[in-house]
C-alpha cells in the first residue's frame, strides 16, 4: 500500500467511525480529506457518496457515486444501484454481476447466521413445502439444479427428496461454503443466465431461492433453466412482489416483480404455473418481506417470442392487475 493510500485509509476509517456516531458533517470533512490524500481511490469516492446520501445531500452523493464509476466501471460496489435509487440513473434489467459477486463473496462467512438468526429467512423451507405435493409426479432418479445455491441451504432443506443435486452461484466463496457440506454432486461458479457446460441437463427440478430478485428481466434466467430441464420437470422459485409493471428496484437493492409480468415471462419461456402463493420470505428491519412462492412446470418445446413487456412504471400497463 502506498504512503498516500495508507494515509487515506486511516482518514477513511475515522470518517466511518464518525458515521457510526451519527456525525455526518464531520464524517464528510474527513472523507474528503482522505480523497485529498489519494484522489484515485475508488472506494473512498463510494464511501463519500454513501455518507452524503445518509446526510441528505443527494446531489453531492450522485456526484461522488459517478466519480466512483469513472474509476471502477465494473461497479463492484454497486454505485449504479445507488444512483438508480436516487433517481439519477435509468433502471437496468439486472444488478451488475461484479457487484453481486463481490457482495456475496464478502457476505459468505456470516451469510447463514445473518439470514437465519437475524432475518428469519425461510425461503428454502417455503419452496420445499410448495413443491412437495408435486414431487410424486416427477420421474426418478430425481436430479435437482440449485440456482444461486449460496452456502447450500437448499441442499440441506431438500435432503431426502432428491437423488443428486448440483449448484451454481456467482460467488466463489459461497460455493466453497456449500462444497464443505459434502451435499452437492457438482458446484460451479457462474451466471444463472448463461450456465457453463460443467452443469448437466435433464434436471427434474430446478430451485431458485431468493436469487431471481437480483434480476429485473427474468427471461434470460428462465430460458437458461428451461434448457437444462426435462419436459414436465418443475421449477420452484421465490420472488419479491411489487406493483410496478414489469418490475422496480426496492430500497433493499433487490428487484420486485409484478404478478402479471411474472406470468407472461413464464409463458414465453416455456413454463406453466401450477402453484402461486404469497408468503413471508424474511424479516427486514423488523418488517416482514412478502414474496411469491411459485411452482411451474416445463412444457416440452417452445418458441421464444420477443418480450412485449413495457418499460418499468408504464401507468397504462401497470393498472391491468392487482396483486392479492
Amino acid at each position: 500500500m502506498s504512503k498516500d493510500r495508507l494515509s487515506a485509509s486511516r482518514r477513511l476509517d475515522v470518517a466511518l467511525a464518525l458515521v457510526a456516531q451519527g456525525d455526518y458533517v464531520a464524517a464528510i470533512d474527513v472523507a474528503r480529506a482522505a480523497l485529498s490524500a489519494d484522489p484515485e481511490w475508488d472506494e473512498a469516492h463510494f464511501t463519500l457518496g454513501d455518507i452524503y446520501e445518509r446526510a441528505g445531500e443527494n446531489d453531492n452523493a450522485v456526484e461522488a457515486f459517478r466519480q466512483y464509476l469513472v474509476l471502477d466501471p465494473s461497479d463492484r460496489m454497486g454505485a449504479e444501484v445507488r444512483l438508480t435509487l436516487l433517481g439519477a440513473a435509468a433502471m437496468r434489467d439486472r444488478l451488475p454481476p461484479d457487484y453481486v459477486r463481490a457482495l456475496f463473496d464478502d457476505y459468505a462467512p456470516r451469510f447463514e447466521i445473518s439470514l437465519r438468526d437475524r432475518l428469519a429467512y425461510r425461503g428454502p423451507e417455503l419452496l420445499s413445502e410448495a413443491v412437495r405435493p408435486f414431487l410424486p409426479s416427477l420421474d426418478r432418479p430425481l436430479e435437482i439444479l440449485d440456482l444461486g445455491c449460496g452456502t447450500g441451504l437448499v441442499g440441506e432443506v431438500f435432503a431426502g427428496q432428491y437423488d443428486a443435486i448440483d449448484g451454481i452461484d456467482l460467488s466463489p466463496r459461497m460455493i466453497n461454503r456449500a462444497r464443505a457440506k459434502g451435499i452437492y454432486r457438482t458446484l460451479v461458479a457462474g451466471d444463472i443466465t448463461d450456465m457453463p457446460d460443467d452443469l448437466g441437463s435433464g434436471y427434474g427440478l430446478v430451485v431458485a431461492a431468493d436469487v431471481l430478485n437480483y434480476l429485473g428481466d427474468l427471461a434470460p434466467a428462465l430460458r437458461a433453466a428451461h434448457a437444462r430441464m426435462k419436459p414436465g420437470g418443475l421449477m420452484v422459485l421465490t420472488l419479491e412482489h411489487g406493483n410496478a409493471f414489469p418490475f422496480d428496484l426496492g430500497p433493499g437493492q433487490r428487484f420486485r416483480h409484478h404478478q402479471r409480468a411474472i406470468a407472461e415471462w413464464m409463458e414465453e419461456c416455456g413454463f406453466e404455473i401450477v402453484s402461486d402463493a404469497l408468503g413471508t420470505l424474511r424479516q427486514e428491519k423488523g418488517t416482514p418481506v412478502e414474496g411469491r412462492i411459485l411452482v411451474a412446470r416445463a412444457i416440452s418445446d417452445f418458441a421464444f417470442v420477443t418480450s412485449n413487456l413495457v418499460a418499468p412504471g408504464d401507468p397504462d400497463q401497470a393498472s391491468g392487475q392487482t396483486l392479492h
